[in-house]
C-alpha cells in the first residue's frame, strides 16, 4: 500500500468516525433522507475575493447543472456559488475548529433576490475524494447547523461540502476544515 492509499484509508475511516460520532444537528425542523443526481460539474477558485462564483452551463444530457466552488483562501469564512439562476452561500465561523467545541454554519439560498426553496446534503472529502455522505435538510431561504467535531478527525486536512439543490441547479460549496484539539 502506498502513501497515498494509506491517506486515503485513513481519511476514511476518519470520515466514518465522524459519522459514528453524530457530528452536526440542524437547527431546522424540517428534515428528509434523500441523494442527490450527478450532473455536470466545474471548479472554480478565485485568487483575491474572498469568496468565488463559477456558474456552468446546462448540459445537453441533463436538465441540471452543477458548479463546486472553493474558498479562494484557506482565510476565507464565506463560500458562495451561482447557478441556474439559484445563489448559494455558506459561512462558517473557522476554518480550523476545535474539538467538542461548537462550529456552526449557516446557508442561503436565494433565486434573483428572493429565498428559494432548497436542500442541503454534507458530503466530507479527503484527498479530494468523497468519503462520506451526511444528512440532508429541506429548507426555504435560510438554514443553520452546529458541527462538534470529534478527537478523530484532528490534524486531517478534510473538506467539507454543501450541496444544495433547488430546482434542477446544484451548487457544491466546499469549506477546507482542519479539526485541532
Amino acid at each position: 500500500m502506498n502513501n497515498r492509499q494509506t491517506l486515503v484509508l485513513l481519511g476514511a475511516l476518519t470520515i466514518v468516525a465522524l459519522l459514528l460520532a453524530g457530528c452536526g444537528k440542524s437547527s431546522s425542523d424540517t428534515s428528509t433522507s434523500s441523494s442527490t443526481s450527478g450532473s455536470t460539474q466545474a471548479t472554480s477558485t478565485a485568487s483575491t475575493a474572498p469568496s468565488t462564483t463559477a456558474s456552468t452551463p446546462t448540459s445537453s444530457t441533463s436538465s441540471s447543472s452543477t458548479v463546486t466552488v472553493a474558498p479562494a483562501t484557506a482565510t476565507a469564512l464565506l463560500v458562495a456559488g451561482t447557478t441556474g439562476g439559484v445563489t448559494a452561500t455558506l459561512h462558517a465561523g473557522t476554518h480550523t475548529p476545535t474539538v467538542g467545541h461548537a462550529w456552526p454554519l449557516h446557508l442561503t439560498v436565494t433565486r434573483g433576490s428572493a429565498p428559494t426553496r432548497a436542500s442541503v446534503a454534507y458530503e466530507y472529502l479527503f484527498g479530494g475524494q468523497v468519503v462520506a455522505h451526511r444528512s440532508h435538510y429541506t429548507f426555504t431561504g435560510h438554514f443553520s447547523d452546529v458541527f462538534q467535531w470529534p478527537s478523530s478527525a484532528v490534524g486531517y486536512p478534510l473538506t467539507f461540502r454543501a450541496v444544495i439543490v433547488s430546482d434542477s441547479a446544484t451548487v457544491n460549496l466546499d469549506y477546507p476544515v482542519q479539526v485541532k484539539q
